[in-house]
Order: C-alpha cells, then sequence, then structure tokens
C-alpha cells in the first residue's frame, strides 16, 4: 500500500464528524469530555508506543471517561507525517531535561538501534513532552466547550 492510497482512506471529514457527534450527543460534563481527549492525546505523545490504544481503552474505563473520544485522539499518532515529529519532540525535550540544552545533530531516531542507545532520553523527553501538550489541550479544550457547549 502506497502513502497516497493512505491519504485517500484517511478522512478528515469523517473523523469530525464523529468527534462531533460524540461531543454533541453526550450528556457528560465539559471537564469529562477534556479529560477523555486529553487521555488520548497525553498517551499519543507517550514512550508507550504498542500500547497506547489498550492503555486509552483501559485507563478510560478506569476513570469513568469517554472511550470514544480517548480512542480519536490516541490515534493522532498513527498518522504517518506526524510519527517523526513525535519521536523528535520527546528526543529533543529528553535533551533539554538532561542536558540543558536542544541537541544540534538528532541521530536516525527510526533506526531501533539508535532509538535503543537514546531510549532514557527519549522517554524522559516523551513523557515530559506529553505532559505539557496534554495540560495546554485540555485547557484549550475546556475553554471551547465552555464558551460553545452548554450542558
Amino acid at each position: 500500500m502506497n502513502y497516497q492510497k493512505v491519504l485517500r482512506r484517511f478522512n478528515l471529514d469523517k473523523i469530525k464528524k464523529s468527534i462531533v457527534t460524540e461531543i454533541a450527543c453526550t450528556d457528560t460534563s465539559n471537564a469529562t469530555i477534556a479529560l477523555s481527549l486529553t487521555l488520548g492525546i497525553f498517551l499519543a505523545f507517550s514512550p508507550a508506543w504498542g500500547f497506547q490504544t489498550v492503555l486509552a481503552i483501559s485507563l478510560a474505563l478506569l476513570l469513568k471517561l469517554n472511550k470514544v473520544l480517548a480512542l480519536i485522539t490516541v490515534n493522532i499518532s498513527s498518522i504517518p507525517p506526524l510519527i517523526p515529529l513525535i519521536v523528535i519532540a520527546g528526543y529533543q525535550t529528553g535533551a533539554l531535561v538532561l542536558h540543558g540544552e536542544f541537541q544540534k545533530e538528532v541521530p536516525d531516531l527510526m533506526d531501533l538501534r539508535n532509538l535503543g542507545e537514546n531510549y532514557l532520553q527519549f522517554a524522559l523527553g516523551s513523557l515530559v513532552f506529553a505532559i505539557m501538550i496534554g495540560v495546554i489541550f485540555y485547557l484549550v479544550i475546556f475553554l471551547i466547550l465552555g464558551r460553545y457547549r452548554k450542558v
């Protein structure tokens, strides 16, 4: 399967419609909706690659959040053009946390040997970056929902 076929199958209008439907039809609070979306975003940027979907469903069930919204947002890490950006963001955040500055040269992190040698930096950076993105995302979504959605 080539890249153009994947992009044709990726229908942004369909995703937007499912998010709007899920938010509009639910009788849950704005905070719960924002937390559900944030859980998916947090896990998408976390270093738990391969387990993100299982974690999203499990944590949404455990925390009594909206599973559909969490699943929609956790899958942004599966969009091909975003994967290298997510990996580099985690790696560079780890460099900032561990060394106090961004690295000028980034090794080929798609090579598992290079990623393994730099895993602590990547994992720590991904976790810090996921927390930052999650907090910002929660605040933005909560404010938007408060403005446009009255429960």
